[in-house]
């Protein structure tokens, strides 16, 4: 149940979950040693982040999902294009940062590049928090 002015609904947490641990384990795969070692693997990572990407942009569940599958979607892009052009350290650097972003926001409500760019967050869904501010109820 999604509590009242919230920005991270239950159909976003999980959307957030999701890509979150896709742009991580994409970044990963797309470093020069693993991709040259395992290419058809990398591929399959990126392919299956591509889609999932694609599910949660063209479903448009309620909680706001198709901006983050547009952004995996194009994640998942960079992150092939970064590896075929042996710059698969900085797909990693991007994966690690956006991950951590998607993972915390959907956890906490609290998302650290909203709070650099000094935006506004609220609690987030109680039944999918960790606890601290998403766990409190309105």
């Amino acid at each position: 149940m999604t509590a009242t002015h919230t920005n991270v609904g239950h159909a976003d947490a999980l959307a957030r979950r999701i890509l979150g641990t896709f742009a991580i384990v994409g970044g990963a795969a797309s470093v020069e040693g693993f991709f040259f070692a395992m290419p058809f693997l990398t591929w399959l990572v990126l392919a299956f982040m591509f889609g999932a990407g694609l599910f949660f942009l063209l479903a448009g569940f309620k909680g706001g999902t198709g901006v983050l599958g547009f952004l995996a979607m194009a994640l998942a892009a960079l992150d092939a294009w970064l590896a075929l052009t042996h710059r698969g350290d900085i797909a990693l650097i991007i994966g690690l940062i956006a991950g951590a972003d998607a993972l915390i926001t959907a956890a906490r409500a609290w998302s650290p590049l909203n709070a650099l760019f000094h935006k506004d967050t609220h609690d987030a869904d109680p039944e999918w928090g960790w606890g601290g501010p998403a766990a409190r109820a309105h």
